[in-house]
């Protein structure tokens, strides 16, 4: 059957991806990814929508005088001159050249000298800002962290709403409810052959479920709020519950109808009986009852496995900050403060990096997807009149929390593949619900937005896309290089079905047969590895 674009498209918005799947031959699991890829993803949502331009400038000279402010604040900065935008890698900026692909770049805040200097004042600012430290760990040169992040700019997330533009972000298609996968559950299903001993394959630290949309049960998100959140569910710890149950047996792994698989499933004697009884209810109903069952007879196997592996004694073994803090300039207990001291919070409170950490250097998960603040739980839902220097001040905060979590990686040993690191195996996507309103425009919510992508895969010190100086107010995203799913090279404005494309491609996913995002969608030319 021959099926364009457009009846695809049609037939996405009333049936499910998995049905879709099914109906035109695609995969939904895949036994290998090329090597050098990525095999975890992850995400980290920064709750609110954000000031991107704040942090990264793809804005030449001009598009700098236009829509940012001057520089301002003392104490607490916002607004910043062409000539405070540096490289990352300290190469020269050039604001004046055209074109779609620049060097990491934004305006520096910190003193190069002395980068934890918070009381001088800055000169190239004209004096009238003090030097902050945070987002330094993105250039320091002893990490280069920028070496290996690309920034995606400018995509049209078509919603200016909170959860329309996370749903957005996290697959790829503004709306209500998901009408695709979570890259995190396609990601995690796909690798599950590759990695059965990864018992929770997708988990979510916070924030909006990375839905599976109909893909297989293990795909499904997990919700943990700390490691002792997953005792009731993923142990048998509890002699209440499984006093004289926990004794298990591996059987042979058999499908939902019958046919033998490869392996066994260490079952309890409830485990076995479920399976049994669930497989006999087949073909009783309709089909819409034979799914859910088949979803409840693979998660009662998963469950199984999850069990077996003793997931708690694993995660209490696993370390967490135990590289970074060697470096004394990045200490694990820090503090970060707006202005000198009016209003502190440690790095702890700005998100679950800590049980991230050991969920990903355990090895016991594919996906984990974390809700990201600022200090003090500071969300960027902000409309405030100071919202500007709040949010510019916040972002760098928040964003070198992330940073240390990077570097943190980079210097952790990959378990699977000790010749590369944490970070190499794992793509670390950083999102939010939109972009904001350029700065001499306000704080509003704003369609326009960028995604931040580091680690396995992915060609970094680089910037694709831009804005569109040309546009009055706030300005949409400017045609950058996109590679379609037909394999034509194209130069367009990029929308968030590309970004999500883009993630899925640098873990080897192949557009119509591992993924299929409704309305079409591009990758980001020259950001995945080849």
């Amino acid at each position: 059957m021959k099926l364009s674009r457009r009846r695809l498209f049609e037939l996405a918005l009333g049936a499910a991806q998995v049905g879709l799947m099914a109906r035109f031959g695609l995969s939904t699991s895949r036994a290998a990814v090329p090597s050098g890829r990525p095999t975890k993803i992850l995400g980290i949502w920064m709750d609110g929508g954000l000031h991107w331009e704040t942090f990264f400038t793809p804005l030449s000279r001009a598009g700098i005088n236009k829509y940012i402010p001057s520089p301002q604040g003392g104490i607490i900065p916002f607004g910043y001159l062409p000539e405070q935008v540096e490289n990352f890698d300290r190469s020269p900026a050039d604001l004046d050249a055209p074109g779609p692909v620049r060097k990491i770049r934004g305006p520096v805040f910190w003193n190069w000298a002395n980068p934890a200097d918070t009381t001088g004042t800055n000169p190239v600012s004209q004096n009238k800002q003090n030097y902050r430290p945070w987002g330094y760990a993105w250039a320091d040169p002893k990490y280069k962290l920028y070496e290996k992040a690309a920034v995606l700019v400018g995509a049209d997330q078509n919603t200016a709403a909170h959860a329309s533009g996370i749903v957005a972000s996290m697959c790829g298609v503004a709306g209500a409810t998901f009408r695709a996968p979570a890259v995190q559950a396609v990601i995690a299903n796909a690798m599950a052959n590759r990695f059965p001993d990864r018992p929770i394959p997708n988990v979510s630290l916070g924030g909006m479920l990375p839905a599976a949309l109909g893909l297989p049960s293990l795909a499904n998100p997990m919700s943990v709020r700390s490691a002792s959140s997953v005792e009731p569910t993923l142990s048998d710890k509890r002699d209440s519950a499984w006093k004289g149950l926990r004794a298990r047996q591996d059987v042979p792994d058999l499908a939902f109808d019958g046919s033998a698989l490869p392996g066994t499933v260490p079952a309890s004697a409830v485990d076995a009986a479920l399976l049994e009884v669930l497989r006999a209810e087949r073909n009783i109903s309709s089909s819409g009852t034979d799914a859910m069952l088949e979803q409840l007879y693979d998660m009662y196997k998963g469950e199984s496995r999850t069990i077996r592996r003793d997931i708690l004694s694993t995660l209490a073994s696993t370390p967490t900050w135990e590289k970074l803090k060697n470096d004394p300039a990045y200490p694990v207990n820090w503090t970060a403060c707006i202005g000198y001291a009016d209003s502190c919070g440690t790095g702890a409170a700005m998100g679950s990096y800590e049980l991230a950490l050991q969920l990903l250097k355990s090895d016991l998960v594919t996906s984990v997807n974390l809700r990201a603040t600022s200090f003090a739980n500071f969300s960027f839902d902000t409309h405030s009149a100071n919202g500007v220097q709040m949010h510019t001040n916040h972002l760098r905060i928040a964003l070198e929390m992330v940073g240390r979590m990077c570097i943190e990686m980079s210097l952790t040993p990959s378990k699977s593949d000790p010749s590369r690191s944490l970070l190499d195996e794992t793509l670390v996507y950083i999102y939010s619900d939109f972009g904001r309103t350029f700065p001499k425009q306000g704080s509003d919510h704003h369609p326009a937005t960028c995604a931040i992508l580091v680690g396995g895969g992915i060609q970094g010190n680089q910037m694709l896309g831009g804005y569109d100086e040309t546009m009055g107010g706030s300005p949409m995203g400017a045609p950058v290089t996109l590679v379609e799913e037909s394999g034509q090279t194209v130069t367009r404005a990029p929308r968030s079905q590309d970004m999500a494309a883009t993630v899925m491609r640098a873990f080897g996913l192949e557009p119509g047969k591992d993924f299929f995002i409704p309305g079409g969608y591009g990758v980001f030319d020259g950001v995945v590895k080849t």
